[in-house]
């Protein structure tokens, strides 16, 4: 879609002002609402995923408008004429290994910014970019997985909900997230990397916490921790003594599906030391906590990868649930 064409979509003259790009799209998009009725709808003829899709060529400029028509001359065959290839309805890399596909989920919102609801205006094996909301993109993992566990019910002709389901879709929205997370980038973009180890390895700061279980044992600024083994999918930390605190936790939750399968997978090593404060009151002082400085090393030298075994664990999992008895 050309920066022209999406004007023409939003009904808007070319150059109109980013705030009233922004009017136009909350009043198109409570027109496409699948709450209102055919009639109310008028002659208008775009979709929901047009409609967001001019939204972002317009919000980013003209440059990113240019980008994409540069996409569509390359489509276009000798003649003139496009070759049938569309173009995709959301731009970001795929993993063509991933077991399953998800949606791509965007919100909706009303003329004063109320958020009304969420659609999906793309499916496929994208990874997650910064530009998608992370909660939408974790709902997104969980819809997937529960297709899959509505697949095997249906199959099976089980109705209800079956006893371990949930605790089944827990666990299998932790394993798809990671098959849609860059790792590598998404630790360049929360932490701060530093110059690699003389192997190359490539090392990052993170920003940390610790959750403490009970009693802190006289824990002290710059005093070292060390890891005391995963247990469901959370890393137990414990003092020079041998006295287990607690477990790793994050002030942005995007870093557990990054950091956390590193150490399941065992391809990160850690130096942790206590921080001078604690975290300041907010959304985790409902808990003890600590402030930790991490320094995280991969421990090879391409851990930009995809790790092989996740379908494996997933199709196992799903096995699980298909022996799982009303």
């Amino acid at each position: 879609m050309t920066e022209k064409e999406a004007y023409a979509v939003l009904g808007l003259t070319f150059g109109a002002k980013k705030e009233i790009v922004k009017k136009k799209y909350r009043q198109l998009m409570l027109l496409v609402h699948p709450d209102v009725d055919e009639a109310s709808r008028g002659e208008y003829g775009h979709t929901v995923q047009e409609i967001n899709a001019a939204y972002e060529i317009l919000m980013k400029g003209s440059a990113s408008g240019a980008e994409r028509e540069g996409r569509q001359e390359q489509n276009r065959g000798t003649d003139g004429n496009f070759t049938g290839e569309k173009e995709s309805p959301w731009n970001a890399p795929v993993n063509e290994n991933a077991y399953a596909m998800r949606e791509i989920l965007h919100y909706v919102e009303d003329y004063d910014g109320k958020i009304l609801g969420d659609f999906c205006i793309a499916r496929g094996k994208y990874l997650w970019q910064p530009e998608e909301d992370f909660p939408l993109f974790l709902k997104s993992i969980y819809r997937c997985g529960k297709e899959l566990l509505d697949e095997i019910d249906d199959a099976l002709q089980r109705g209800g909900t079956l006893e371990g389901r949930q605790e089944i879709q827990a666990e299998l929205t932790y394993l798809l997230a990671q098959q849609f997370i860059d790792v590598t980038g998404l630790l360049g973009e929360l932490g701060k990397e530093l110059e690699p180890d003389q192997e190359g390895n490539r090392i990052f700061f993170l920003p940390a916490m610790l959750e403490l279980s009970g009693k802190d044992h006289g824990l002290r600024e710059a005093d070292p921790l060390l890891p005391a083994g995963v247990r469901r999918h959370r890393l137990y930390l414990k003092n020079q003594d041998g006295q287990e605190l607690g477990y790793l936790s994050f002030r942005d939750d995007r870093l557990y599906y990054a950091v956390i399968p590193l150490f399941e997978q065992r391809r990160a090593q850690v130096r942790i030391r206590a921080g001078a404060k604690r975290p300041q009151k907010g959304r985790k002082a409902r808990s003890e906590c600590r402030n930790l400085k991490l320094w995280l090393r991969l421990c090879e030298k391409d851990a930009g990868g995809l790790p092989e075994n996740l379908n494996l664990q997933i199709e196992r999992l799903l096995a699980r649930y298909r022996g799982v008895e009303k």
